[in-house]
């Protein structure tokens, strides 16, 4: 990571004063995909990241991440550039491109409810610019928010949310639209205990999630007003992490991550209705990653970008 010193009529607007710091990091990644991520040509691409925080001593600050993917297919390069803002001043924080919505942050569902919201929200598709807008200020331990598309109109795109902390219980109240949820977790049976409820899509429910220790183990057991229930447990063995799952719709989960001989991390994740992840990776040193992945995407399941293939990949970071 590298810090400068410039002078310039933008940083005074932002800072008040003739001087800032300017802070630059980022990432890059070159990798040879064959089927792992949709969207992705197979053959070589790469993934640039950069970070540029512009700050001063009052506690203002704006970051600008700009994000280019460039990958090789059949018919050449194809080139994809992003960006998210965030700016952050003693009042209030805004953050511009892809954001967590109001609702989602701050509401927490049990294991089996819908949800509200997304945490990758980019508009609501009908806007010509593929971004949103967060806009969030805390005072008091509470924190107020509010989301929308790029073109702020409030329609079904905005969310809102309020979170905080009274007496020791979180809680959480978000609404998008006709939906809204209210959440409440706090201390008990010597674990966590969560309790939700909910109405999205004009169905409503409840839930209740119980997160106990048990010596080195870790149990939490949920269960809603819709008859879905979830159970898992988690603990370390060996040095490894382990954890294990099953629901109401018979669906187990498995993940194992641990450290193998020769300084290579090994991760694997198994769910039989989604699919089966291994992924290896090693430390070339403390800025730079090798990593090979393979994943078994099951047939008619909507999970997320990658399918089925693998992936290696040097990552570098600054």
């Amino acid at each position: 990571m590298k810090q400068v010193l410039f002078t310039t009529t933008a940083l005074v607007a932002l800072s008040g004063a003739a001087m800032a710091d300017v802070t630059w990091s980022g990432s890059a990644a070159l990798g040879y995909n064959d089927g792992h991520k949709a969207g992705t040509p197979d053959g070589i691409n790469s993934d640039i990241d950069l970070d540029v925080t512009l700050s001063n001593g009052g506690g203002y600050s704006a970051t600008i991440s700009a994000n280019i993917d460039n990958a090789m297919g059949d018919n050449g390069y194809d080139l994809i550039i992003g960006e998210d803002i965030d700016i952050t001043t003693p009042v209030a924080n805004i953050h511009y491109g892809e954001v967590v919505e109001a609702a989602n942050s701050a509401y927490s569902d049990v294991d089996g409810m819908n949800g509200i919201g997304s945490d990758e929200f980019t508009g609501d598709g009908d806007s010509d610019i593929n971004a949103a807008i967060r806009i969030e200020a805390s005072a008091g331990g509470m924190t107020v928010a509010y989301s929308d598309d790029a073109t702020m109109s409030g329609g079904d795109a905005s969310s809102f949310g309020i979170s905080g902390d009274v007496g020791g219980v979180s809680f959480g109240i978000g609404s998008k639209g006709d939906d809204w949820g209210v959440s409440a977790s706090g201390g008990a049976l010597g674990g966590t205990i969560a309790v939700a409820s909910e109405e999205v899509g004009g169905e409503a429910e409840t839930g209740v999630s119980v997160t106990v220790p048990l010596g080195d183990m870790s149990v939490t057991v949920s269960a809603t007003d819709g008859e879905d229930w979830g159970a898992s447990v988690s603990t370390s063995l060996a040095g490894a992490s382990i954890s294990a799952g099953t629901d109401d719709d018979e669906d187990s989960q498995f993940s194992l991550s641990t450290e193998i001989s020769g300084g290579f991390n090994l991760a694997v994740d198994f769910d039989t209705s989604d699919g089966t992840a291994v992924g290896l990776t090693y430390a070339l040193s403390d800025s730079a990653t090798m990593s090979v992945s393979y994943y078994e995407d099951k047939p008619e399941t909507d999970d997320g970008p990658q399918t089925s293939g693998t992936e290696a990949k040097i990552s570098f970071s600054f």
